[in-house]
């Protein structure tokens, strides 16, 4: 297992009953590779009626989470066999083993009756270890606590994306690759940092791959022709319009590149949508959100600093729509909040390019040592 460097190891898949959590959570299990233990949830049905619900575990070991019937707890017409559940569960999630995958389907209301497995849950969660698990909605306290862990990716499973995850969520467990991302304001020389530095690291022997946003394909140049022209496009259409340049993206380039174990560095990602599109106005939770889910964590966010006076002094005359002093403050402002939630370092882009380039090569060698370290040790 070839953990990710951005050190968010809990990985929740969330969605709607129906959206096939379950079906998606069984085949990642297929696919991920390394150690593996925990329990799914399945669905029992007889003559085409649902019965209830049988947790299994990984090692096929199976109980009755719940029944048609009365009893207590009791969820809508299903009876809650909660003994049986914790003798089951809670031992698999209390025996933490270094270097296991552990998933649990699901954190949902029936399996919070259970105080023990609340704890065994948030134990896992807080572990070293890398946790998969399925949530439900709802207004719990235990799932609105969950909702709030910012060490945690979140990933919406829906009839649009859940295909796409089986591809998309065993790169934040088992990633061969490292993903750099080169952020920043306007003006902050990110384009031109990001050729010298894949030269500068392919002399050093590094297999680097480099890309950007938004990229020449259709989705891509769409967006390049409202923000050159200054179309009166919403916020909301081009925030759509980066989501869907970042999916045909990520599916042709980032995840196959990821896969094949490249260095890639990426001028401008997904961090751009947040600040810009959140200066804009956007709920940045939501597009958070909506970004994850398609587009793989980035391993180094690597942040060109300049103040947004300076970075409009480096603008040509013709200018963007996003490209005015007012609106770059509030772009930096968000920047600087988002950077908390992320493996980052900080390049004083106000330097000659050379000093720039120098700081960048240093703050990035100890994770490329560490990238090489660990996949030899794989």
């Amino acid at each position: 297992m070839l953990l990710p460097l951005h050190r968010r190891k809990n990985i929740l898949l969330r969605g709607l009953p129906g959206s096939g959590k379950t079906t998606l959570i069984e085949r990642l299990i297929k696919v991920l590779p390394g150690p593996k233990k925990g329990f799914y949830t399945k669905e029992v049905r007889e003559h085409g009626r649902r019965i209830g619900f049988k947790i299994i575990t990984l090692e096929g070991r199976e109980t009755w989470l719940a029944k048609r019937g009365k009893g207590h707890p009791q969820v809508g017409k299903y009876r809650v066999y909660l003994e049986d559940f914790e003798r089951l569960v809670v031992p698999i999630l209390r025996d933490i083993t270094p270097q296991t995958l552990l998933i649990i389907d699901e954190i949902g209301k029936m399996e919070l009756f259970s105080r023990p497995f609340q704890q065994a849950v948030w134990a896992a969660l807080d572990s070293s270890i890398p946790v998969l698990a399925t949530m439900g909605y709802g207004r719990l306290p235990f799932l609105e606590k969950l909702s709030q862990r910012s060490e945690a990716i979140f990933l919406e499973v829906s009839p649009a994306s859940r295909e796409h995850l089986v591809y998309r969520t065993p790169l934040e467990i088992h990633r061969p690759g490292l993903l750099i991302a080169l952020e920043g304001i306007d003006g902050a020389g990110k384009s031109t940092l990001g050729r010298q530095l894949a030269r500068a690291l392919r002399t050093k022997g590094f297999k680097v791959f480099t890309t950007f946003e938004p990229t020449l394909g259709a989705w891509g140049q769409k967006i390049r022709h409202h923000l050159q022209r200054g179309s009166k496009i919403s916020p909301k259409a081009l925030a759509e319009l980066f989501l869907r340049d970042r999916i045909d993206h990520v599916t042709k380039i980032i995840i196959p590149k990821l896969s094949q174990g490249n260095i890639i560095l990426c001028d401008r990602y997904y961090l751009s949508t947040l600040a810009y599109q959140g200066a804009a106005g956007l709920e940045i939770e939501t597009l958070k959100l909506q970004n994850e889910t398609w587009a793989p964590v980035p391993d180094i966010v690597l942040y060109l600093d300049i103040a947004p006076e300076k970075g409009i002094e480096r603008l040509d005359q013709e200018r963007e729509i996003f490209e005015n002093l007012a609106f770059l403050k509030r772009v930096k402002e968000i920047y600087e909040k988002l950077l908390a939630g992320f493996v980052h370092e900080r390049v004083d882009a106000t330097q000659p390019l050379e000093k720039v380039l120098e700081q960048s090569v240093k703050r990035l060698t100890p994770y490329l040592e560490l990238w090489h370290k660990n996949r030899k040790e794989v």
